[in-house]
């Protein structure tokens, strides 16, 4: 992946932060949505190492068990402290956390090897199979607010790629977990970005199927690693498609790969609070306009809300 990717700037203003960012009252925060440059890669996913090209907008997933952490999936920044991810990822661990058992952090590399910590004080799903694979999380930062109060995010598209258009899933893989014996102590994890591509094949709605995948799908024709669920899915332009769901793999490692569609989560209500006063309470997440770019919104008619029409374009 190169460094030549376009920005978007947009100019938010809050009115008060969290105690955790150390920023005053009225700091003005600089986001700018980052559309992924077109890159040749293999079916096979292999590691990439300038993850510092994302700017922290793909976020590694860990849950802390006491002194263990371990990462276990990918998220996708689409607004500030606002992510979305694979609801699978989260399963597993949803008892632990809600008894506090555990806690869960996501991370994301900017340049020059500053590391964004965020914690995650609040989870949306929905358990219906016509919502997908998806879960969104509310964020807090816990590392220092960046100098330049600036957020790099993904932005998000209604459109639907062609079958046969180049698709690239991006997301990462971490082999060990790791503990650290009292808090003061690093915790050193290893683990790497990786990306393959392939052409997209079937999208699928309302359901893939009803066993593996029974929610909107977009299939792509390239593999992908336990890890990387929950990572991002670009199209040719640059832009979230999905959220990788499901690998079937082969002794190739070429896939398929199923990506949840992200718009299953369209008129979810997730209402962050932090940054404070940043985001409208009950708001959905296609009523933030300055906040989450959606490219073709306005191909998207709404119906009886959750239902809407959605216009083929390109």
């Amino acid at each position: 992946m190169t460094d030549s990717s376009q920005h978007q700037k947009h100019q938010a203003t809050i009115s008060t932060t969290d105690s955790l960012a150390d920023a005053p009252v009225g700091t003005t925060i600089a986001v700018s949505f980052h559309d992924v440059d077109r890159v040749q890669a293999q079916a096979a996913p292999s590691s990439v190492n300038n993850w510092e090209y994302f700017n922290g907008a793909l976020l590694a997933v860990c849950f802390q068990y006491g002194n263990h952490h371990t990462v276990e999936g990918t998220a996708v920044m689409i607004g500030v402290g606002l992510a979305l991810s694979a609801k699978h990822v989260f399963d597993e661990h949803r008892d632990a956390l809600a008894a506090g058992e555990a806690v869960m952090f996501c991370f994301g590399l900017r340049p020059n090897g500053v590391l964004d910590i965020w914690h995650c004080y609040r989870m949306m799903t929905h358990n219906s199979g016509e919502f997908g694979d998806l879960e969104l999380l509310s964020l807090t930062l816990v590392s220092d607010m960046p100098a330049d109060h600036h957020f790099s995010l993904l932005s998000l598209t209604t459109r639907k790629p062609q079958p046969g258009e180049p698709v690239t899933v991006v997301g990462f893989r971490f082999e060990d977990s790791a503990s650290r014996d009292s808090v003061h102590d690093p915790v050193a994890l290893a683990g790497q970005m990786y990306l393959s591509q392939g052409a997209a094949g079937a999208f699928s709605y309302p359901i893939h199927d009803s066993v593996l995948a029974p929610y909107p799908t977009i299939e792509i024709f390239s593999g992908s690693l336990g890890g990387m669920s929950g990572g991002a899915v670009f199209d040719v332009n640059g832009h979230v498609v999905g959220i990788t769901s499901l690998g079937l793999q082969g002794d190739d490692q070429q896939g398929p790969t199923l990506a949840a569609w992200w718009m299953s989560a369209y008129f979810w209500r997730p209402e962050p609070t932090w940054p404070a006063g940043l985001y409208q309470a009950g708001a959905a997440i296609s009523e933030m306009p300055e906040l989450v770019r959606i490219v073709g919104r306005e191909h998207v008619q709404v119906l009886n809300e959750p239902q809407f029409a959605l216009a083929d374009w390109k």
